[in-house]
């Protein structure tokens, strides 16, 4: 994949939740050629180190897939502290998240799970996304 095709999307708002504390990174609306994934994506974290993302996506095209390529965890001075990792590796690849989209008619739900090592918790305040369609 040409390098210039992906996106990298900083959160647009973090909020720790009520009850049992997760965090929750939200984006506004992103767009990577005839492709968006609507306002009000998420991540949300949780301190047991399983994380769940909940977006939807659309495309003026069928057949086309928008592919989170990979979610580093940034702490408050914006520095990497480690990659999410999927439940699911796409082609051996365990960073790799991917939506098809079979008709450019339709929005889909793109729901991902994913994990990270839980000793980084206390030091996590944000997300990068990285993304292209």
């Amino acid at each position: 994949m040409d390098p210039s095709a992906i996106m990298v999307a900083a959160n647009t708002a973090a909020r720790r939740l009520t009850g049992w504390t997760p965090w929750e990174f939200t984006w506004g609306p992103i767009r990577k050629g005839n492709c968006t994934m609507a306002a009000g994506a998420r991540w949300t974290l949780f301190p047991n180190g399983t994380a769940t993302f909940d977006g939807t996506v659309s495309s003026v095209d069928d057949d086309a897939a928008w592919v989170i390529w990979h979610v580093d965890l940034l702490d408050a001075g914006w520095a990497v502290l480690g990659s999410l990792a999927t439940e699911h590796p796409v082609g051996g690849d365990w960073r790799k998240f991917v939506r098809t989209m079979p008709s450019g008619a339709e929005p889909y739900r793109f729901r991902a799970w994913a994990s990270f090592e839980p000793d980084l918790w206390d030091d996590i305040a944000h997300l990068k996304m990285y993304s292209s369609c």
